[in-house]
């Protein structure tokens, strides 16, 4: 099923981040305390809000001001316009990924060099230097008001106090924002988020009927902001989910169509023929990959006919879009 609203989402929203901007392929936080282990606390912490789930992006009513000699800096008075837009606002639902990659490497040494000159407040130069990649992202195209979609209450208690990290949300706050409309933003950072899978996916052997049907589904062209040996990679982490989600079936004992329910078994018992020759392994959301972080949720088993379907409906959506 395609994502265009949040109860789409294939998980949870857990928790709000509150930004002054919009954020677009991190998301940063400032470690608190003077432990030699502030950071690494920190990041725990994140990733347990987190969880599994996605992660709102509440724009402050407030925005700060930099330190002395950056008041009229031409980057600083764009940002503040910027925020000046959304102020106030929900404005994308994103999907975070702990990474051992510092801030730094992220952004490279300039951008991360600018950020602490504007903005670090106690010569420690670490501010939002906790980074999470964001490695799946949608828009919230109508922008809303958040206290018209949360109601006073709910304001109160997720963005009334300040926070060093996420404010985890409650399922009257996760009905509420539930029929919000999403559409899917690239995600440049999709593959550091990744990197684990792809040393996996390296090293392992993967079936080359398996990787010919993912091929297939991805194509050959980059996607957006990507360069070609992300996307190889960021491909043959795909092939190498699939063929996850292929064992798995076989492990289940649930080899048979998604779509029309075709069963091999009913047709090959006391032949050599496997049920597996008989299904193709199709990726529901060929357009999307390397735009968001590909799941095992993202596979479907089809027989022949309902793959050729799936592919001519492609497109044809493709052909009424253009």
């Amino acid at each position: 099923m395609a994502v265009s609203r949040i109860a789409d989402l294939p998980a949870p929203v857990t928790a709000a981040k509150a930004d002054w901007l919009v954020a677009s392929d991190w998301i940063g936080f400032t470690p608190v305390g003077d432990s030699p282990d502030a950071a690494g606390r920190c990041q725990a912490t994140i990733a347990a809000q987190a969880g599994n789930g996605y992660v709102i992006e509440y724009i402050t009513r407030d925005f700060g001001t930099p330190k002395a000699g950056y008041l009229t800096d031409p980057a600083y008075l764009e940002e503040r316009a910027a925020h000046a837009a959304v102020a106030g606002r929900l404005v994308a639902i994103h999907r975070l990924r702990a990474s051992s990659l510092p801030l730094r490497t992220i952004i490279g040494e300039d951008d991360y060099n600018r950020i602490q000159d504007m903005w670090d407040e106690d010569g420690r130069r670490r501010r939002w230097s906790v980074a999470f990649p964001i490695v799946e992202s949608y828009e919230i195209p109508t922008k809303p008001l958040a206290r018209d979609v949360l109601g006073p209450e709910a304001m109160q208690r997720v963005f009334a106090h300040p926070s060093a990290t996420l404010r985890p949300l409650n399922d009257d706050e996760r009905a509420r924002i539930a029929a919000l409309p999403l559409s899917v933003r690239t995600t440049r950072n999709a593959w550091i988020g990744i990197q684990a899978d792809i040393m996996a996916a390296e090293r392992s052997e993967i079936d080359s009927r398996i990787a010919r049907e993912i091929d297939r589904d991805l194509g050959s062209k980059a996607a957006e902001g990507m360069t070609v040996e992300q996307w190889t990679k960021v491909r043959l982490r795909a092939a190498w989910l699939a063929q996850r989600f292929v064992r798995e079936r076989q492990k289940d004992n649930s080899l048979k169509c998604d779509d029309c329910g075709f069963d091999p078994a009913s047709r090959i018992d006391g032949t050599p023929v496997k049920a597996r020759s008989l299904l193709d392994v199709h990726h529901l959301h060929p357009l999307e990959e390397g735009r968001r972080v590909t799941t095992l949720a993202d596979f479907r088993l089809l027989c022949p006919t309902c793959h050729r379907l799936e592919h001519a409906l492609v497109r044809a959506r493709l052909s009424q879009s253009a």
